[in-house]
Formats: structure tokens, C-alpha cells, sequence
């Protein structure tokens, strides 16, 4: 197929792009990394049509690309987040006075936000928004498979959610509060460091934020507890919903064999809501490839969602099969 030169400009913009955040010496927020990040989510979000997306990946080199930026993206991601946490935390301390005044009421990426409360700082994340709309889609999608009360047909919510990978900024978990408002969720995160982060912040967030999300250092993807997380594996049994976040697993083959080990620690019935990218979008997010291996991990497919707005993320919601954790009673600790 011959590339039409559309095609090609966008592919010569999102290398320009890559070149342009390789030859930096770090990915933390500022001016620059802002810009480009920014610039590569607005092309990557675009409603292309299949056979302008088919000559994307058609062109030579292109998956090359796709290996190298999407961990770069993943890296700018967690100094982001953990940029935006601690500067949330620091407006409580008593060296608030000292922060310099801020002059935008939606962020920029710095945590130029003007000055306020824990919470108005948070609602100015760049991409607040952005998980506001994800959290809705994924709570819509996953009341459509929730038992319903028997006096009507309002579905029930989720009692207890399991999230894994809350990073240091746990925007989900904070949206799902909102939506759940008797729901308790527990955060688990392989870094102890970004783990103890989104735990200061829930404190300084205080209310409802504070009392009803738990946290565990854990790593899911291995079958003994991390280096630095000492707490003793927990019995996941107890959770309506599990929620995988993007960057757990950085491709398919990974995040299936994290799900296999999951699955059986897991109540059959249990809705495994696990977030993908599709098309360009993968430039951004690992990409989680549907096959007959979910099946023989112990899961149903329920559905798959590719957004066509700015919400960056695909959302695949599986369900744990009836047989597969009852026989392996060895991973109930």
C-alpha cells in the first residue's frame, strides 16, 4: 500500500515529537515536556478512519516507534502524577506560605493552580476531566453486569473494589468514591514509594477520601510479596470489582499472565475491569489483545469499549469463571 503523504506528515510529526523528548535529560513536568505530550495526545486521540489508520502501521519502522514512545509516555505519566501529589501535600504543611502564587484555575502541568484547598488543586490536574469521563464510562459498562436489587432494577453497586496500580495520584479510585458512596476500595501498588504517596494525599484530602480507601504494597505479576513491600499477601475473595490500571502490565502476553495469577485469587463471578488503547492510542497505552488465553486463564469476556472522545482508554470488562479459584484453594491467604 502506498503511504499517502497525510499519513506521512502525521508519522514524520510524531517522530519529530519522539526525537524532540529523547534528547531530554529528564521527563518531568515543564514548558517543554508539556508541549510535546500534549501535542502527541491531541494526534493520538484523533477519529481516524481504518484505512488511514491500516497505512499507519503498514509504514515501516512504525511498531519500532510505538516501543520506544510508549514508555516514555508511561514515565512522563509517573512524574506527573507524583509531581501533582506531593504538590497537593505540601499545601498543607506550614510551608504553604512560602509556594509562590499561582495564577491558573485548571493546571498546566507544573501545578500552576491558583492556591486553595487540597481538593480545588486536585480537580486542576490537566487531565481530572479526562478520568471523570473514564470513571463514568466504566461504571456505566460495569452496571449493566452487577446483580440488581430485587425490589427494582437498579443495579447494585460494588460493595468492595480492588484497584491495581493506583500510582501516586489515585484520580480513579477518588471518581469511583464519588460514584460509590458506600463503597470502600483498596489501592495496592508494587512502589512503596508511590504507594505512601497517594496515602499522605488521602489524607490531606481528608473526609471520605481518607476513611474509605486502604492501601497494601503488593505486586501482582509475581507469586511472592515484593522486595519492599513486607505486609503478607491478602485475600482478595471479598471484592465485587477489580480494576486494572493501564500501565500494569506493559503488554498482552504480560497482563494475561498477571490476570491468570489474579484469577485465582479471586471469587468466581468477580468483574475484572481492565483498560486498554486501540489504534494510534496505543502510542500512549499498552495495547490488551483479546484471545482464547483469557478463557484458559479462568475469565469470560463481557465487553470491549473503544472511546471516540477525548477518554484516551479502551475498557474491557471480564468476569472470573465459576470453576477456575475454587480449584486452587493454595492461593486463599
Amino acid at each position: 500500500m502506498t503511504t499517502s503523504p497525510s499519513v506521512r506528515v502525521l508519522i514524520d510529526e510524531i517522530i519529530d515529537i519522539y526525537h524532540a523528548l529523547s534528547y531530554l535529560p529528564e521527563l518531568v513536568p515543564g514548558p517543554q515536556v508539556n508541549a510535546l505530550l500534549t501535542r502527541l495526545v491531541n494526534l493520538c486521540i484523533e477519529p481516524y478512519d481504518s484505512s488511514f489508520t491500516a497505512q499507519i502501521f503498514e509504514t515501516p519502522g512504525i511498531s519500532t516507534l510505538y516501543k520506544h514512545l510508549r514508555p516514555m509516555c508511561a514515565e512522563a505519566e509517573a512524574h506527573l502524577e507524583m509531581h501533582w501529589a506531593q504538590h497537593i501535600i505540601s499545601t498543607a504543611s506550614p510551608t504553604v506560605a512560602q509556594i509562590p502564587a499561582l495564577h491558573s484555575k485548571k493546571g498546566n502541568g507544573n501545578g500552576d493552580a491558583e492556591l486553595g484547598s487540597p481538593t480545588s488543586l486536585l480537580h486542576a490536574f490537566p487531565y481530572y476531566d479526562n478520568y471523570i469521563d473514564l470513571t463514568r464510562l466504566e461504571g456505566s459498562i460495569l452496571e449493566a453486569f452487577l446483580p440488581s436489587y430485587t425490589s427494582s432494577t437498579r443495579p447494585t453497586a460494588p460493595r468492595k473494589i480492588l484497584f491495581i496500580g493506583c500510582g501516586p495520584l489515585p484520580l480513579t479510585s477518588i471518581c469511583l468514591l464519588e460514584r460509590y458512596p458506600e463503597t470502600t476500595i483498596h489501592n495496592i501498588d508494587r512502589d512503596i514509594t508511590a504507594l505512601d504517596t497517594a496515602r499522605k494525599l488521602a489524607g490531606v484530602l481528608g473526609g471520605s477520601v481518607e476513611q474509605r480507601l486502604t492501601w497494601a504494597c503488593e505486586d501482582v505479576g509475581v507469586s511472592k510479596t515484593v522486595k519492599n513491600c513486607v505486609a503478607k499477601k491478602e485475600d482478595w475473595r471479598p471484592f465485587d470489582v477489580v480494576f486494572f490500571a493501564a500501565l500494569v502490565g506493559m503488554g498482552t502476553e504480560e497482563k494475561v499472565r498477571m490476570l491468570e495469577l489474579l484469577a485465582k485469587r479471586l471469587t468466581p463471578g468477580t468483574l475484572v475491569v481492565v483498560r486498554s488503547a486501540r489504534g494510534l492510542r496505543g502510542m500512549l497505552y499498552p495495547v490488551f489483545e483479546l484471545s482464547g488465553e483469557l478463557e484458559k486463564s479462568g475469565y469470560d469476556v463481557l465487553v470491549e469499549l473503544h472511546p471516540w472522545t477525548k477518554v484516551v482508554n479502551s475498557v474491557v470488562v471480564l468476569r472470573v469463571q465459576d470453576s477456575l479459584s475454587q480449584t486452587h484453594p493454595e492461593y486463599w491467604w
